[in-house]
């Protein structure tokens, strides 16, 4: 603890993010409550487990899905006001949202309600009657549902500042909070939200229609979040000039880059092994561009003696599992690649001889700041953040073209020592640029200046 620095409290609001969770968010967020001693911790998580607990958290409360919270009276005008949301025009029912608004949108007809399916009945058919019935409801009701039992908050947690890990359902639940007791809104933005919800429905082949509400949806929800913030940081240049295009005040925005732990991720004594090993940590699902690694390892094939690609990182969509599975068996690669599933990435960077990360899409991926902590050579495709964070440092290839990949892969696989000692020269600006410590002081600025 800070001698001279009270202590206080900051109330965290996650969507289904805790600091034991696999991922970026969640080992950020793990960084977040452990090295910010003066602070005490509440923690509010959206469709988060009904018990948790951690030793830097003072009360642990989460905001079920399913259960839609209480309402006093069931009124359609209000949920005639909501179904704007879903309308491609400059209204916003959210947006500059008031105490007293709040309290009446609690008044929300229930989602599993006759006069819910009712109004949404009637509104489909104003607005979408050439469209498969079905299909609208159920996508409608999902999306309302954790909205409605958002607004539905009666006595939030209490904290001198709010703070909320992204700009779509935690961040709207922080803006509901705010109105409720007046405390100061920090949003945290990591991956654009609504950029990775339109990735999400084009992946999953949405029609058009049904791809558009969503994101009309996600749109108004985000730009209500970015105008209720009092502050809101993310992790890049990149970012901010992303969120600054959705329509948030760039005033508002600052850039605080993720933290990587020069304790836990440093490099390692790797037994003098001919097999080259390229490795990846990475969760199982399409945005990562796994199916290129795999391509790639088709073409290092006919060139690279002795290699293996080792895939670690938690199978979260089964089907493209199955679908890399099959393209391994197919291209005849299936003996030489590996997957581990979930496992500590801290032991297999030791294992590696070359990281690399095939990803589609990135804003900052923790995997390469650990990886480069540990002071592996990258190889990485060009994406926003990682154009930030590793293109000073190591050539970039194109996403979703594996060619080129396994040809950057080949490069420094060819001149293995030589790139293990660049490798070494970057890790000491990482550790230096961002470093744990760096990291707390500034978010421990950012809560003080807000709390005054």
């Amino acid at each position: 603890m800070m001698q001279g620095r009270s202590t206080f409290t900051v109330s965290l609001i996650s969507e289904g993010v805790l600091p034991t969770s696999v991922g970026g968010v969640g080992r950020w967020l793990d960084y977040l409550i452990n090295e910010e001693k003066n602070i005490r911790f509440n923690l509010i998580v959206i469709g988060g487990p009904e018990r948790y607990s951690h030793g830097r958290i003072i009360h642990y409360e989460r905001i079920p899905l399913k259960n839609a919270g209480q309402v006093r009276s069931a009124r359609p005008e209000i949920l005639r006001d909501l179904l704007k949301l879903f309308l491609r025009n400059d209204e916003n029912p959210l947006y500059n949202l008031k105490r007293e608004s709040v309290r009446r949108y609690a008044d929300c007809p229930s989602v599993d309600s006759r006069i819910f399916w009712g109004i949404l009945t009637e509104f489909y058919r104003q607005y979408f009657h050439d469209r498969p019935y079905l299909k609208f409801f159920l996508t409608v009701k999902s999306l309302l549902s954790p909205l409605i039992r958002i607004l539905r908050i009666d006595e939030p947690p209490r904290g001198e500042v709010y703070h909320a890990l992204n700009s779509g359902y935690a961040g709207f639940a922080g803006t509901v909070m705010k109105c409720l007791t007046g405390r100061p809104l920090l949003v945290t933005v990591h991956g654009i939200y609504e950029d990775e919800r339109e990735w999400e429905l084009r992946y999953m082949q949405s029609e058009d229609w049904l791809r558009e509400i969503c994101l009309t949806f996600f749109r108004k929800l985000c730009m209500a979040t970015y105008e209720a913030a009092d502050l809101i940081v993310t992790i890049n240049e990149s970012n901010k000039r992303r969120i600054v295009e959705l329509g948030a005040a760039e005033g508002k925005i600052e850039v605080i880059e993720n933290p990587v732990d020069a304790r836990t991720f440093r490099p390692r004594f790797k037994s003098d092994d001919e097999k080259v090993i390229i490795g990846t940590v990475t969760r199982i699902v399409p945005m990562k561009g796994v199916i290129d690694l795999i391509h790639a390892a088709k073409h290092l094939a006919g060139r690279l003696r002795n290699f293996e690609v080792v895939i670690v990182g938690p199978i979260q969509d089964e089907k493209y599992l199955r679908k890399c599975r099959d393209l391994a068996k197919k291209l005849g690669v299936s003996g030489i690649i590996r997957f581990i599933g979930q496992d500590d990435p801290v032991r297999w960077y030791a294992r590696f001889d070359i990281f690399v990360l095939p990803s589609l899409m990135e804003r900052s991926p923790m995997a390469v700041l650990e990886a480069m902590a540990s002071g592996l050579p990258i190889v990485c495709t060009e994406t926003p953040g990682t154009k930030e964070m590793v293109g000073g440092y190591w050539p970039l290839t194109p996403p979703g073209k594996p060619r080129e990949l396994a040809e950057q892969i080949y490069r420094v696989a060819s001149s293995l020592d030589e790139s293990r000692r660049k490798a070494l020269k970057i890790r000491e600006e990482i550790i230096r640029r961002y470093s744990v410590e760096r990291f707390a002081i500034r978010y421990l600025e950012v809560y003080e200046r807000l709390r005054r």
